[in-house]
């Protein structure tokens, strides 16, 4: 987003920016560059703006203007109040984009007591509210602390926002409803909902936001979405949206064999010697006899032929059995594994030990609880180089194996076959950016390159 050496310079001198800024510009690390210092002269201004039209709204149409306004426009919630998500967004679409009878904004009219008295970037501010319009605005890149590259999700323009808060608090594949103000190579937003949305719940607004503007999959006109009838839409739109996406039920976690994953422990009592008791568990179809000792005690595991969700595993592991010198203890993720196991275990050892308690943890429970510091600490301990090779290898396999398997988000068809259809790619592209956004998340000494996904499904 740097200005070309002829393009004028950002800093408002009206010089050609190589003439200016363009021979001591700095872009080093801590400086920021001119279009940055540039940005934040234009916020401040904005800042003032909103603060002088408050006190013109009180002035000229009275300390209730601003509710009885948003009462009529059906923008207040049931507690007479704009939600707080919303109040940044919906207070500059008041002020500048929606219009009276006359076809005037409220800037539009204080614009006409303040003409003489408006500086220069005032002015600019002013009619880049004129221009602007309202969207989606997908973030493709991140650069913290300093600002975020945008798409329009349904102009398909791009924008560079220079904003330090949003890029620390934004995500690569976040989508956003906002307003942007532009001034050349400038770009910050003028009023954005505080809600951004992940790729799959931002795709509902864009589909139903190109049914409203009457366009299928051309680029929509930005003077659609100045439309401030249309503009109103979208936004009770975002709202439903987001509520739908903060009331989603929890995710019912899984197993590969599809059951409910419940962290089940089974604890059997020793009837005769711990040594015994080893020799014949070993012989139990499936396990695998522990290398030696551990803290606990000896730590078989129990595995199956097969996996019946990942097809390239030649096994599958459901189950670890501690062996200490008084008690056997059987860990399983799901009720019907451990009943399995139990019933196995209870035959293959009769007289070796005997049933004494079950224990289960519900995981939704477990994931929502605070952690206690110790545990966290270890969490942020960084694994071995050759286990972190070993995690990545493993992701990257079943992602290639992903390709090849029936996905219900795509209509049982494969990511290859979904590729092929034109409603199958934008699903697609719809999971890829999820599959980023959890990449993102992740250590970068953990992240695997997705790049070869895309390549591959031909989604660039």
């Amino acid at each position: 987003m740097r200005p070309g050496r002829n393009d004028p310079c950002p800093c408002g001198s009206g010089q050609k920016y190589k003439k200016c800024h363009g021979n001591t510009d700095s872009h080093a690390v801590g400086t920021p560059s001119v279009e940055a210092t540039r940005a934040d002269v234009l916020k401040a201004c904005d800042v003032r703006l909103s603060e002088r039209l408050i006190r013109f709204e009180r002035r000229h149409y009275g300390p209730h203007w601003l509710v009885d306004v948003l009462d009529e426009v059906g923008l207040l919630d049931e507690n007479n109040d704009v939600p707080e998500a919303e109040m940044s967004l919906v207070i500059p679409w008041l002020r500048h984009c929606l219009r009276d009878d006359d076809g005037l904004t409220l800037a539009d009219v204080w614009r006409r007591f303040e003409q003489p008295r408006l500086t220069p970037e005032e002015s600019l501010v002013l009619a880049a509210y004129d221009t602007a319009w309202l969207s989606v605005w997908e973030v493709a890149e991140v650069d913290r602390g300093v600002g975020s590259r945008v798409i329009d999700l349904l102009t398909r323009e791009e924008r560079y926002i220079h904003d330090v808060s949003s890029s620390l608090a934004l995500q690569r594949n976040d989508s956003v409803l906002g307003i942007v103000l532009t001034f050349e190579t400038i770009s910050f937003f003028g009023g954005v909902h505080a809600q951004p949305l992940p790729p799959r719940f931002a795709d509902t607004v864009v589909r139903e936001a190109r049914r409203m503007c009457h366009v299928r999959t051309r680029p929509v006109a930005p003077a659609k979405l100045r439309d401030p009838a249309l503009q109103l839409e979208l936004m009770a739109l975002w709202s439903v949206v987001v509520e739908d996406m903060v009331l989603q039920p929890p995710p019912v976690l899984q197993n590969t064999d599809g059951d409910p994953v419940v962290q089940t422990r089974d604890d059997f009592a020793l009837l005769t010697h711990r040594d015994d008791v080893a020799a014949r568990l070993a012989t139990l179809e499936g396990v695998i006899a522990p290398a030696g000792e551990e803290e606990d005690g000896l730590v078989f595991v129990v595995t199956k032929s097969g996996n019946a969700m990942h097809r390239s595993w030649d096994n599958t592991v459901i189950a670890r059995v501690v062996l200490a010198k008084t008690h056997l203890r059987l860990e399983t993720n799901s009720t019907r594994r451990a009943d399995s196991l139990r019933a196995s275990v209870e035959e293959h050892l009769k007289g070796m030990v005997r049933f004494r308690l079950r224990s289960e943890e519900d995981i939704a429970k477990m994931l929502a609880s605070p952690r206690p510091a110790a545990a966290r600490e270890r969490d942020m301990d960084s694994p071995p180089p050759e286990m972190l090779a070993a995690m990545r290898a493993f992701r990257e396999q079943h992602m290639r194996d992903w390709l090849d398997e029936a996905v219900p988000a795509l209509g049982g068809l494969t990511p290859r076959k979904a590729a092929t259809t034109t409603q199958g790619r934008r699903q697609l592209a719809v999971l890829l950016k999820e599959f980023e956004q959890s990449e993102d998340r992740l250590p970068a000494d953990q992240r695997i390159d997705l790049g070869w996904l895309r390549e591959t499904l031909g989604n660039p």
